[in-house]
């Protein structure tokens, strides 16, 4: 019979205890903070590799542009921006030059029609793939990021 009443106590105890809650409380919401700070974590290399990449493809665009002389080395304008890019390597990296006289395309780079100097223009594209930590549900695996940033030479 007293164990029947000590029972009794114990169970009518446990019905008004607050004992455990706090557990079962963060066993429900922790795989959602999980998540939640995964996604703020990507968010934040997709943020940085953005900056990082439009950074690299203006640093080759404002190297070859600094002078006549570099105008045609795209090679080097493809290293300084890689260069510049490291942090989020490996970087692809296309440097162009084109040519434009009163606002329209010039292919010769040559004097204008009216004898004038073209304005040469040198152009850089940088691209990177992230891969994302999780795959999340509609959206791709790999993020392409590409910048180009265009400067007009000396």
């Amino acid at each position: 019979m007293n164990v029947a009443r000590n029972m009794t106590r114990l169970l009518k105890g446990l019905r008004r205890s607050d004992r455990g809650g706090a557990m079962v409380e963060l066993a429900v919401i922790l795989p959602v903070l999980v998540l939640l700070v995964v996604g703020v974590v990507d968010y934040g290399r997709a943020f940085y590799t953005s900056v990082t990449v439009a950074n690299a493809a203006r640093a080759g665009a404002e190297w070859g542009a600094q002078s006549p002389e570099f105008q045609l080395d795209f090679a080097g304008m493809e290293n300084f921006g890689k260069q510049d890019g490291q942090d989020a390597a490996p970087l692809n990296l296309t440097a162009t030059r084109y040519c434009e006289c009163a606002g329209a395309s010039w292919p010769s780079c040559t004097a204008c029609a009216g004898g004038a100097a073209p304005d040469v223009f040198i152009e850089v594209t940088a691209s990177k793939n992230l891969t994302l930590l999780l795959p999340y549900p509609g959206l791709p695996n790999t993020v392409s990021i590409a910048r180009k940033a265009t400067f007009r030479s000396q």
